[in-house]
């Protein structure tokens, strides 16, 4: 009975600790995350009208809100902590209640639903695992995935099962997606081949434009994209320093900027996203920053910086436009930031 005792009262000395962590923990919420509601940042500076606000910079799951089962923190608590959530990001989409973000540091993608409040983290699609996940798309509720290395776009629906997918044309590379709901399409940008590509959600191809070059039309290692509301395609150019639009069956419409380091120009161009008003969000890895055009390529401000602090990035990649909010995939800081877009750019 001694040796019995003793044992209980180890175990309690264990144990009392790390429950009274886990309640501590369950009160203190989110006031204990550093810099997400205290600091307020714009763009421009004072006394210049503010036109773009940092509202917050997530990691994981719990920097969204998605507390983690109590089984979960108690593990935690025993084994040390885990990986970070997000290790090396490079793509995101976002919907109505749902954010994916890609990483192929972690070969994943991470899913978050943020009204149900449940964290998904997939690895895998039909028994293939991702090899290099580099970009996502919503298009109604399915989830759809590029994975570069296997040349394959992969589909999830609303729960984050997997529903198939495709694989692409030999020496195929898909570096973007883009989704346009009106039309029920996904774009593909094909950085091997120099094209992009259209298809149905089932994966059926319908339509495929570009060649390498430097013409109007022609692509040189096309990467991330978006749609606006009105269809049309904005595709970065990645080493033609520029961005190209089309319409709906792949006309060239017009190409806006150059390679340089002055305001306007573009030295490592990667993530892009249109607004409601037609604002074109673009990332430029070099400068870690995004700089914002109208729809026709006119230069308007930037916003960001290179460092590690709250709307500073360190070689930032994927963006995603919602609404009045901005996603900037900071990849390098293992981080997803989130800004707002206060209107009236000029």
């Amino acid at each position: 009975m001694g040796t019995e005792r003793r044992l209980w009262r180890q175990r309690l000395l264990i144990l009392v600790p790390l429950l009274a962590s886990l309640v501590a923990s369950c009160h203190w919420g989110d006031a204990g995350r550093p810099g997400v509601e205290a600091v307020r940042l714009v763009w421009p500076s004072p006394p210049d009208q503010a036109r773009v606000e940092w509202v917050s910079a997530f990691g994981g799951a719990a920097d969204l809100g998605i507390k983690p089962s109590l089984w979960s923190r108690l593990a935690t608590l025993v084994g040390g902590a885990d990986d970070p959530e997000i290790v090396r990001p490079t793509g995101v989409a976002v919907d109505a209640r749902r954010i994916a973000v890609a990483d192929p540091g972690a070969a994943r993608v991470q899913l978050y639903d943020l009204t149900a409040q449940k964290a998904h983290s997939l690895t895998s699609c039909d028994a293939s695992k991702f090899a290099e996940p580099v970009a996502v798309a919503f298009l109604g509720q399915r989830l759809f995935v590029a994975d570069a290395a296997r040349g394959r776009i992969d589909s999830f629906d609303a729960d984050g099962e997997c529903v198939g997918g495709w694989d692409l044309e030999k020496g195929a590379r898909p570096a973007g997606l883009a989704a346009d709901a009106t039309r029920s399409r996904l774009y593909v940008s094909d950085s091997g081949k120099h094209q992009v590509l259209v298809f149905d959600p089932q994966g059926a191809l319908q339509l495929r434009f570009g060649e390498r070059g430097a013409a109007p039309g022609e692509f040189n290692f096309p990467t991330w994209m978006a749609v606006d509301a009105g269809g049309t395609l904005y595709v970065t150019d990645g080493l033609n320093f520029r961005v190209q639009r089309f319409d709906p069956d792949g006309r060239c419409l017009g190409v806006f900027g150059q390679q340089g380091d002055g305001s306007g120009e573009l030295a490592r161009p990667k993530g892009i996203g249109v607004d409601a008003a037609g604002h074109v969000y673009l990332v430029d890895a070099l400068f870690d920053a995004v700089q914002l055009f109208d729809g026709d390529g006119r230069y308007l401000m930037v916003f960001g910086g290179r460092g590690h602090d709250p709307g500073q990035f360190w070689l930032p990649s994927g963006l995603a436009v919602d609404g009045d909010r901005i996603y900037v995939v900071d990849t390098y800081n293992q981080r997803v930031q989130i800004f707002r877009s206060l209107g009236g750019a000029s």
